[in-house]
């Protein structure tokens, strides 16, 4: 099974974000319903009005030439593409009053340890240009997670939707020696998929049965190809870290021997680019900073960025970065292409 060996961080700055929220008479039960309502809401490709080296690109038009000069090549291309292959769109459903409460404590939890930053706003993206992370260092190579909320918890209502992205982390194949399987088909071999969000998006395990996971939405003209797996149980959740990992279960066995391929390839792409980069190319001279998320629920977008000059006088290790993001990026990952060993960043 795969094993991920790349250091983590999430975001310590927590803001409450516009609100969103389907009206009452759309579902999410089909995602061409959720292109078709928000497809007007999104700057697709290079927003103007952000800075060159800010893009927002759809996942299946993203080129070499979208990345800076000194980045362009297959490597890169190959590292980034593979970490949107595992990338995921969470849609979380039925939101209480319980879950209300939890994100009332965790944005007051989380402002106790954040250290407030200068924003400002981008015009044509939903959020504050500017983010900041703080980093854990469990592996030998960098990835954070955007943890950004965005939603009004005093307009949530038991009818909402809350949609977020998320990563896998590692995939499993279980039979009946393992035990009963958990879904209503009972099959003798089904599938676990560990995926990693934000802790802001969960609060129990009975909440994570609310989730429900889609895998390969990259092209609307492709959504045959999508597949989807229900929540079923946390793993870990860290509120002050801001992670969480929960499993999915599905019966789609080949599904999770494709993750698993994914996986795989993910791992080998980032030891070709530290093959590529560790000697060539100083992060911290170009800081590009990469994520994949689904903004607005919609069809996979990488965004581009850049890391900001950190702030000397924190305790705290603590990364800020400008890459445009939108409603739905919560829990994403960010890809830190620092192959420095001896970076602290």
């Amino acid at each position: 099974m795969y094993t991920s060996s790349f250091r983590l961080a999430n975001l310590s700055t927590f803001q409450i974000k516009e609100k969103y929220r389907w009206p009452e008479k759309e579902t999410m039960e089909d995602p061409r319903r959720d292109v078709e309502y928000s497809k007007e809401r999104l700057p697709l490709g290079q927003n103007d009005n952000t800075s060159s080296h800010q893009k927002c690109v759809p996942v299946k038009d993203f080129l070499l030439t979208h990345l800076p000069p000194c980045y362009q090549d297959v490597e890169m291309l190959n590292l980034i593409k593979s970490l949107a292959d595992i990338s995921v769109k969470i849609e979380v459903k039925d939101v209480d009053d319980k879950r209300k409460q939890f994100w009332d404590y965790s944005a007051q939890a989380l402002m106790l340890h954040s250290k407030p930053i200068d924003t400002k706003t981008v015009p044509g993206v939903s959020y504050s240009d500017v983010k900041s992370a703080s980093l854990m260092k469990p592996g030998s190579t960098l990835t954070l997670i955007d943890s950004q909320m965005d939603v009004n918890t005093s307009d949530i209502t038991s009818s909402s939707y809350l949609l977020g992205s998320g990563k896998v982390d590692d995939v499993f194949i279980r039979t009946e020696a393992d035990g009963p399987c958990p879904c209503h088909k009972k099959c003798q071999e089904w599938g676990e998929i560990r995926v990693l969000t934000s802790a802001k998006l969960l609060y129990d395990d009975d909440d994570a049965k609310h989730f429900v996971c889609t895998f390969f939405y990259d092209d609307d003209e492709r959504m045959d190809q999508l597949k989807s797996a229900r929540g079923d149980r946390i793993v870990l959740r860290d509120l002050k870290k801001d992670v969480c990992m929960f499993l999915c279960v599905t019966c789609d066995v080949e599904l999770v021997r494709t993750l698993e391929g994914m996986l795989d390839k993910f791992e080998q792409s980032w030891e070709n680019a530290f093959d590529k980069y560790a000697n060539t190319v100083k992060w911290e001279n170009e800081r590009l900073t990469v994520i994949v998320f689904h903004p607005n629920g919609l069809r996979k977008h990488i965004s581009l960025g850049k890391s900001l000059t950190p702030n000397v006088e924190s305790s705290e290790k603590i990364i800020e970065y400008d890459n445009p993001t939108f409603k739905g990026c919560t829990g994403a990952y960010v890809l830190i292409p620092d192959f420095n060993v001896n970076d602290e960043v």
